[in-house]
């Protein structure tokens, strides 16, 4: 048996059930490991996220005004976003998983080698091999170090976050002006309804002054024709 660091972490196929579980399991932690962050860098952008934002809030895309950038953040996150943060947990379960079902396929095999009272040879052989079971959560380690370093490095929630940071602040101040053009709006209507109402007004007693003075000339006739009868 190889005792190397390297001889131990690769998988070997010795045609038993726990051979396949470890290429199964070394081959799912590898697809994980390099599909997960060629999704990340395709899919964590602002583009995408302009997207998720778009099909949350419509064609207006107002949002409520107590939206903080965390809950924006976790709204327009991707689907390999939220799988990028769960994963590393479930690469650890996955090998705990496989380590356990190995240590139980391993117990099961020593436990046929002391019903049959074999030689301590045998015995030897498998107690040693029991140190290779641990290889699938050595690889789930791995895969979550890499995992988390890489998504570190990578900061997309960082700068998902900035992101919505910046949009929120585009959506204050897009309000702001809606609300200043909204009120400049009322002024004018204001304006206009008191322009109007005083040209109204104006109409009116001008139309006032012209039946008064109407009358004026009214009463100077009759004034004119009765001193002209008197005389």
């Amino acid at each position: 048996m190889d005792k190397s660091v390297w001889g131990f972490l690769l998988p070997q196929w010795d045609g038993s059930a726990y051979g396949g579980l470890q290429w199964l399991f070394a081959l799912l932690l590898l697809v994980v490991v390099i599909v997960l962050p060629l999704l990340l860098a395709r899919n964590a952008r602002p583009l995408h996220w302009q997207a998720r934002l778009a099909g949350l809030t419509g064609e207006r895309g107002l949002l409520p005004p107590t939206t903080t950038p965390e809950q924006l953040s976790q709204a327009v996150a991707t689907a390999p976003e939220r799988w990028a943060a769960v994963m590393p947990g479930l690469i650890l379960m996955l090998g705990l998983l496989g380590t356990f079902v190995g240590l139980g396929l391993a117990l099961t095999a020593t436990a046929d080698i002391l019903g049959a009272q074999a030689a301590p040879g045998a015995l030897a052989a498998v107690i040693d091999a029991l140190g290779s079971k641990f290889k699938i959560a050595a690889w789930s380690m791995l895969a979550f170090l890499i995992l988390k370093s890489w998504m570190t490095l990578r900061a997309h929630e960082q700068a998902r976050l900035a992101w919505c940071m910046a949009k929120l602040k585009e959506v204050a101040a897009t309000a702001e002006q809606e609300q200043v053009r909204q009120q400049a709006a009322d002024l004018q209507r204001l304006v206009e309804a008191i322009t109007q109402s005083g040209q109204a007004l104006l109409a009116a007693q001008q139309a006032e002054a012209q039946r008064a003075h109407l009358r004026h000339g009214e009463w100077m006739e009759a004034l004119q024709r009765q001193s002209g009868r008197s005389s």
